[in-house]
C-alpha cells in the first residue's frame, strides 16, 4: 500500500467492540461469554479520511467477554476488490470496558490493537503497526450519550499520530419486542467530529551558488590569435534553484460524520446497518496541491451473535 501522507476506522472498529461489549455485560449472568459475527464495509477509512486506493472489506471477528469488563477480540481483514479479493491480514485487540456508577451513565473503554496486515496490502490500516484507544462516555438518564475518544498510532515506519474524536448519539427505540423488552428495532443517530495530527509534504525551494566550466571562444575567434595562451575553459559562478519537499506534522481538523445505525435484535442475533455521510476538512489533493471538498458515502452491514 502506498504510504499514507494523510490520516482516516479503526476507531469506528474500536466503537463497534465497545458497544457490543457494554450491551452484553448488561444483560447476561455468565461470568464470560463470546461474540462471533462479520460486518461488510463499503470503502475502508481511518478517522473520514480514505486514500485512492480504499477498498471494500469483509471483517469477521470473534470476542471473549468477562463480566467485569476484560475483553480480547480478534479481527480479519479480507479486500473485497474483484479479482484481486484475498485476505490481508488480521488484528488482535486486549482491553476493558468500565463505568464510574451503577446506574452505567458514565463510563469508557482502553484498548490496544496490534496489527499483523502485509505491507503491501490496499487495505488502508496496513502501515499500522499498533493502536493504543481510550474513550469516555455520558449518558444522563439516556438522553443523549457524549463521547470522547483519543487514539494514539504507531507506525510500521515509526511514525507516530494521534486521532481525537467528539461524539453526540441518541438511541431511539422503534419497536420493542420479547418477554424482556429488550429485542426489537433500534436506531441511533450520531455526530461525530474528528480532529488529529495529518502528515504531509510542504514544498520550498532553494537557492545556492555552484561554480561551472564554461568553454571559451574556439581558435577561429580573432581573440584567440591575438591571446593565444588563453585557457580552453573559464570557470563562472552561477544561482541555482532546486524545488525541494519536507514531511509536515500538524494537528488539524479531520473530518465530520453523520451516521444513523439501525440494529435489529432476535434473542441473541443482531443484524445492523450503517450509512455514513462524511465530509473531509483540510484535505488536500497532493497531485494538485488544491483542497479537497464534498461528501462521500459509505455504510456497513452485518450480523453478530452473543452465546
Amino acid at each position: 500500500m502506498k504510504k499514507l501522507k494523510l490520516l482516516a476506522i479503526a476507531i469506528l472498529l474500536f466503537s463497534a467492540v465497545k458497544t457490543n461489549a457494554q450491551t452484553d455485560t448488561a444483560t447476561t449472568t455468565k461470568a464470560i461469554f463470546f461474540n462471533a459475527g462479520a460486518q461488510y464495509m463499503s470503502n475502508l477509512t481511518y478517522a473520514g479520511r480514505r486514500d485512492e486506493s480504499s477498498v471494500p472489506v469483509l471483517l469477521p471477528n470473534f470476542t471473549v467477554i468477562s463480566k467485569k469488563g476484560f475483553f480480547v477480540s480478534a479481527m480479519g481483514y479480507f479486500d473485497l476488490s474483484g479479482s484481486k479479493s484475498q485476505s490481508e491480514g488480521l488484528s488482535v485487540t486486549p482491553g476493558y470496558v468500565f463505568s464510574f456508577d451503577k446506574k452505567k451513565e458514565f463510563g469508557g473503554a482502553v484498548s490496544v490493537t496490534k496489527y499483523f496486515i502485509t505491507s503491501n496490502s490496499p487495505i488502508i490500516l496496513s502501515s499500522f503497526n499498533f493502536t493504543a484507544d481510550a474513550q469516555l462516555n455520558y449518558n444522563p438518564a439516556d438522553i443523549i450519550k457524549m463521547t470522547l475518544g483519543a487514539s494514539y498510532r504507531i507506525g510500521k515506519d515509526n511514525s507516530n499520530d494521534i486521532i481525537n474524536n467528539a461524539e453526540l448519539s441518541k438511541e431511539i427505540w422503534i419497536v420493542k419486542t420479547g418477554t424482556n423488552k429488550k429485542d426489537g428495532l433500534k436506531v441511533d443517530p450520531t455526530a461525530t467530529l474528528y480532529a488529529g495530527t495529518q502528515s504531509f509534504y510542504q514544498t520550498y525551494y532553494t537557492e545556492s551558488q555552484v561554480q561551472r566550466a564554461v568553454a571559451n571562444p574556439s581558435p577561429s575567434n580573432p581573440l584567440n590569435v591575438l591571446f593565444p595562451s588563453q585557457p580552453s575553459q573559464s570557470i563562472v559562478t552561477q544561482t541555482v534553484t532546486q524545488q525541494r519537499q519536507e514531511e509536515v506534522k500538524k494537528y488539524n481538523l479531520l473530518a465530520i460524520s453523520g451516521s444513523i445505525p439501525v440494529t435489529y435484535a432476535i434473542n441473541k442475533v443482531q443484524l445492523s446497518f450503517t450509512p455514513y455521510f462524511i465530509k473531509p476538512l483540510n484535505q488536500v489533493d497532493y497531485t494538485t496541491n488544491n483542497a479537497m471538498n464534498g461528501v462521500y458515502f459509505l455504510f456497513t452491514t452485518g450480523v453478530s451473535i452473543t452465546f
